[in-house]
């Protein structure tokens, strides 16, 4: 598999007149390579070596590639690059996330080189999944339908946000979610997902421009609080399952004792505008054209002025997954990108009114060439509990 999809690189690298390509962002090289260890793949035209900087055990067994040597240094990497006589040709580097002054680093020990940013080649690649990726995916998503099943039954008049929120997550971890996210932007971080209630959901974090709840301090403005849960409250569980590096992600919605007429209602509508956005998903089409469906289903409906927030409003209906959490495209008006088979993806969209609180709903799929295939196994309701 990692030959396979390194002589796919490999052929993007020559279309771009790429001689080289050295990869030190961790995901990436999981995706090349197979092992998530302090490590440097090296990419030549006929070269696919990992220099391991640190647990050369693991490397060794859990490598896709078999050029696996214990030396992790740039030194190495640079020599070997010199002795193909590349170091005064372009050489890619994932410019997007590697920091500063690593980048400094390789320029100093490559100085005649010309470096151009090569993560849109992967990210491009990466988008696509194949048959084992997939799976994995529907396993990732088979867990959030055993948290969401928790949230049922623990959710409670009295009982605080961070309480609810613990319970849910044990219940990731017990069907074996690996706990830690991964965010391509640097200042990003979540672990498990969002969740918040009551007026904490009409309250913007800035993390992501849709729901997220409020974080325990200023120093995690991002899901759970102490807030006390009371009847009445609408209530956002929006969580992820994690198998293998491959993430879902999903929303549903709770509200303690009976829904009033108003949260049904604007549970509705939003659920129509979603419906929308997945019957405009399929191969061939603009992920920009999706999200202008999406926007003219939302002015059509009673709450369409407050579709994606009231203030700050996002600009997107939903996001691909795969490696990492909001990973490209991003369906919204801006991404060039052109919708593909295999591709895995979310639609999150939430009507978001002061005073009222927020209706989030968001669905992962798999796209397929008649449509979508749905793998967020939970009814799409809003459930009512603690009566």
């Amino acid at each position: 598999m990692s030959e396979q999809r390194i002589n796919v690189f490999r052929a993007e690298m020559a279309r771009n007149s790429i001689q080289a390509a050295i990869l030190l962002y961790s995901r990436d090289i999981y995706y090349y390579a197979g092992v998530s260890v302090p490590s440097i793949l090296l990419i030549t035209h006929q070269t696919a070596r990992l220099y391991v900087r640190r647990a050369i055990g693991f490397a060794r067994q859990d490598a896709t590639v078999s050029d696996v040597v214990a030396d992790g240094s740039l030194r190495s990497v640079a020599e070997q690059v010199r002795s193909e006589e590349l170091d005064r040709l372009t050489i890619g580097l994932e410019l997007d996330v590697i920091p500063a002054e690593l980048f400094f680093k390789i320029r100093d020990a490559l100085p005649h080189a010309a470096f151009v940013n090569v993560s849109s080649l992967i990210i491009s690649q990466r988008m696509i999944k194949d048959e084992r990726e997939l799976e994995f995916v529907r396993v990732s998503a088979s867990m959030i339908e055993k948290g969401q099943r928790r949230a049922l039954e623990v959710i409670r008049d009295g009982m605080d946000e961070i309480e609810m929120a613990a319970a849910i997550e044990a219940e990731l971890r017990r069907n074996k979610h690996e706990g830690i996210l991964v965010n391509r932007r640097f200042d990003a971080y979540t672990m498990y997902g969002m969740i918040g209630s009551g007026e904490n959901l009409t309250r913007f974090a800035g993390f992501a421009n849709v729901a997220t709840g409020i974080g325990l301090s200023p120093a995690m403005r991002i899901s759970a609080s102490s807030r006390a849960l009371k009847r009445g409250d609408l209530i956002m569980i929006d969580i992820t399952g994690c198998y293998h590096g491959y993430i879902t992600d999903a929303t549903r919605q709770y509200v303690i004792g009976k829904a009033s007429k108003k949260q049904k209602d604007v549970f509705d509508a939003l659920c129509e505008v979603e419906d929308e956005i997945l019957s405009a998903i399929r191969p061939g089409v603009p992920a920009a054209e999706v999200y202008a469906q999406g926007v003219q289903a939302a002015a059509k409906t009673k709450y369409g002025e407050y579709f994606m927030g009231y203030e700050e409003k996002g600009r997107f209906v939903g996001h691909g997954l795969g490696l990492e959490l909001d990973e490209p495209p991003i369906i919204g008006p801006d991404d060039p990108t052109i919708i593909k088979e295999n591709m895995t993806l979310a639609i999150e969209i939430n009507t978001i009114i002061p005073g009222f609180g927020a209706i989030k709903v968001e669905d992962s799929f798999i796209v397929k060439a008649s449509g979508v295939e749905l793998l967020s196994n939970t009814p799409r309701r809003l459930f009512e509990v603690g009566d």
